[in-house]
Formats: C-alpha cells, sequence, structure tokens
C-alpha cells in the first residue's frame, strides 16, 4: 500500500489538534458538535466522520 501524507497537525499543550482543511474535505462538512471516531486497523489509527452509539449498559 503507498502512503501518502495529505496534512499535519501539532498538538497544543492540552493534546488537542486542529482538523487541517484538506482533511476535513475528505471527511465531508464538519460542524460544532460533530464526532470523529478514530479506529486502529493493523496498526495504524485512522479517522472517520460519524455518530457516537451508546455501549448497550450491562444488566
Amino acid at each position: 500500500m503507498k502512503e501518502e501524507r495529505i496534512a499535519q497537525s501539532k498538538v497544543t499543550r492540552r493534546s488537542q489538534i486542529t482538523i487541517p482543511k484538506k482533511v476535513q474535505d475528505k471527511l465531508g462538512k464538519i460542524k460544532e458538535g460533530d464526532y470523529i471516531l478514530f479506529f486502529e486497523d493493523n496498526n495504524r489509527i485512522c479517522i472517520r466522520k460519524g455518530e457516537l452509539i451508546e455501549a448497550s449498559s450491562k444488566r
């Protein structure tokens, strides 16, 4: 698999990052309150725009 870096972001003192415009464009329209989901795949971290799915409560 060919790897191509499309953007980079610097981590702030509070461990936050800004999602670069190129990444936002690839993810689709992102607005305040949207969720960005993080997945692990073969030792890689992938991000995706999505909805938070609440874990089912155990009884």
